[in-house]
């Protein structure tokens, strides 16, 4: 029965994939030119987030801290952002890889995140660098965990296919012991002091211990950071040491 099951699943997502491909033929993004869901050309048009700072209160910094007067009230360490989600192209990326399903757009966006983390980890200010940005010997790369009803409905989990982009470039472990347990509304839709309680308790982790590891949790877009931090939160009860947030945009 089980057997019977899986193949129609599989049956349902080559058809969707079919369907997808007509209604959507593989063009360029940004200028339309067939072959390519980003050709190179508009992928050097993509710009990188030089400004960082406190997702929480907006105060400017090196490395997208969570700053001293907000820290109280976060588990995260801080959200690195590579991108402006008002560049129309870079929005329009992230909503054709979530939205149409277009999992193939995971190369491009994994690519500029690589990119832009590449960038970070190289600044000349190394003395004021984070710990997990200077070693990557301690640290585990974690995607941000959907919930199996809309990874089913979804086909693939973008964090993931994300994560494992990353973690090849930098040659880093990743894990996927982080779940989501819990089915509820999409964060986009809610207010942003509704965010908190939304996300609570919709997280366990399901590996070892995870023994004083830093963790780069990745995800695409980030508004108010409270998924990243409750994801934080349940990490580090379980073990780990410092906790970031690499995301490509903030939403």
């Amino acid at each position: 029965m089980k057997y019977k099951i899986a193949n129609i699943k599989n049956h349902v997502v080559k058809l969707r994939d079919f369907l997808l491909d007509i209604i959507f033929p593989i063009e360029c993004l940004g200028c339309e030119k067939e072959k390519n869901w980003l050709c190179e050309d508009c992928f050097k048009k993509l710009e990188y987030n030089h400004n960082q700072y406190c997702l929480n209160c907006k105060t400017a910094n090196n490395f997208g801290e969570i700053c001293n007067n907000c820290k109280n009230n976060f588990d995260i360490e801080g959200i690195l952002i590579a991108g402006n989600y008002q560049d129309k192209l870079l929005s329009k990326l992230i909503k054709t890889f979530k939205y149409h399903f277009i999992k193939n757009l995971s190369q491009p966006l994994g690519k500029f995140l690589s990119q832009f983390l590449f960038l970070q980890i190289t600044k000349e200010n190394s003395f004021k660098k984070p710990n997990i940005f200077s070693d990557f010997k301690n640290v585990l790369i974690i995607p941000v965990p959907l919930h199996k009803k809309r990874r089913s409905w979804r086909g693939f989990n973008q964090s993931e296919e994300l994560a494992k982009i990353i973690a090849e470039k930098f040659d880093v472990k990743t894990s996927t012991n982080l779940k989501r347990i819990k089915y509820k509304k999409p964060q986009m839709r809610l207010k942003k002091s509704q965010r908190k309680k939304n996300i609570k308790n919709c997280y366990i982790w399901e590996g070892d211990d995870l023994n004083e590891k830093n963790i780069l949790l990745i995800d695409d877009v980030t508004t108010t950071g409270s998924t990243l931090n409750e994801c934080a939160k349940i990490l580090k009860e379980n073990g780990a040491n410092e906790v970031w947030g690499l995301v490509v945009a903030n939403g």
